[in-house]
């Protein structure tokens, strides 16, 4: 079964790179051990050049096995939102099922839409502090020199969708796909 590429801010990216990044993770354990045995068997001790090889091995694995812990701590985004969103998007970029990471705590935000000046975003996750969140993309767009930019992250959908559908009125802006770059690099 071959798995659908998909690109960070679609919906199912979360998922899919979870699977890509698990099957890298193995793969790179297992060269590692492979390498081992193969110096172990072909000298019949542990002290050759191939342990050494095998134990440098290990360190892109464990680069990679830091991955699979953050990916599986990125909670499931749910379906019925994106559908819902997806129909009311219209012409205004939107993301979705992004997880941002910060120093201090980390932002699971069901869909991001900008549009000119405006960056809204959608939670379904009580545990998600909004607040927090806004301040941290505000700070990344400011070391970005992206000013003048308003964001608010609710809570609750419908004042979401409405507010998405009062963005479709506007004009595009100059800096919406920067603002989506930014996301998207501040995001697993």
């Amino acid at each position: 079964m071959k798995m659908q590429k998909q690109q960070k801010g679609e919906y199912g990216y979360p998922s899919y790179e979870r699977k890509r990044v698990v099957i890298r993770t193995a793969a790179y354990f297992l060269i590692s051990i492979a390498v081992f045995l193969l110096g172990y068997f072909s000298t019949g001790k542990k002290e050759n050049l191939l342990t050494i090889v095998a134990v440098l091995g290990l360190l892109p694995s464990s680069k990679s096995l830091v991955s699979v812990v953050m990916y599986f701590k990125i909670p499931k985004f749910s379906e019925k939102v994106y559908q819902e969103v997806s129909r009311q998007e219209g012409a205004v970029p939107v993301l979705y099922s992004m997880y941002l990471t910060s120093y201090k705590a980390n932002f699971p935000i069901n869909c991001f839409a900008v549009r000119g000046n405006h960056l809204i975003g959608y939670t379904e996750f009580a545990a998600c502090d909004a607040a927090a969140c806004e301040e941290h993309i505000q700070g990344i767009l400011k070391q970005n020199s992206v000013k003048n930019v308003t964001i608010k992250i609710f809570y609750e959908k419908a004042r979401f969708t409405e507010r998405l559908a009062q963005l479709q009125a506007l004009e595009p802006g100059k800096k919406e796909a920067e603002i989506l770059t930014l996301l998207c690099d501040i995001s697993l």
